[in-house]
């Protein structure tokens, strides 16, 4: 499969199921997947779809159930490599997905964060909003436009 046929394998309604703060781009209240992302990890501010206040006993600091934003920069480095690249690190990825034969997006957000939480050394479950964040920005601004905005020159 190539990353072209990838990408058109990609329902945008099934990677809103999967991050529900893609609703934020949907309705445009961002635009861009960064900004998607910072509702999803610790200490980005609230989704738009959350109570219009966090609550009086809640401190961000020790409460904040979300993942470190450190791993949206570590998610974004990988599938960019992944997706712009040829490198043949990937290459057990292609074939967990190529394998999946029409399972669906959510098969594929599920291999691809599991992928890369092995890589890791973290959960798929901690890993996959972010995915599904990722290939979803990259279906709205399109893979070629996004390889070259993030090549270096």
């Amino acid at each position: 499969m190539t990353s072209g046929d990838f990408l058109a394998y990609l329902n945008p309604t099934e990677l809103t199921l999967a991050a529900t703060a893609l609703m934020s781009w949907e309705i445009g209240a961002v635009g861009s997947m960064d900004e998607v992302a910072q509702f999803m990890y610790r200490g980005g501010p609230w989704p738009p779809q959350a109570s219009a206040r966090v609550p009086r006993h809640f401190k961000l600091s020790e409460d904040d159930p979300r993942p470190e934003k450190k791993y949206w920069a570590m998610v974004k480095e990988e599938l960019t490599t992944f997706l712009c690249t040829n490198d043949k690190k990937y290459k057990e990825l292609w074939s967990r997905i190529n394998a999946l034969e029409s399972k669906g997006t959510s098969a594929v957000v599920l291999v691809v964060s599991g992928y890369l939480g092995e890589k890791f050394g973290l959960q798929a479950s901690l890993l996959a909003g972010f995915v599904a964040v990722f290939f979803y920005g990259i279906l709205k601004i399109g893979k070629e436009s996004y390889c070259r905005m993030v090549s270096p020159r």
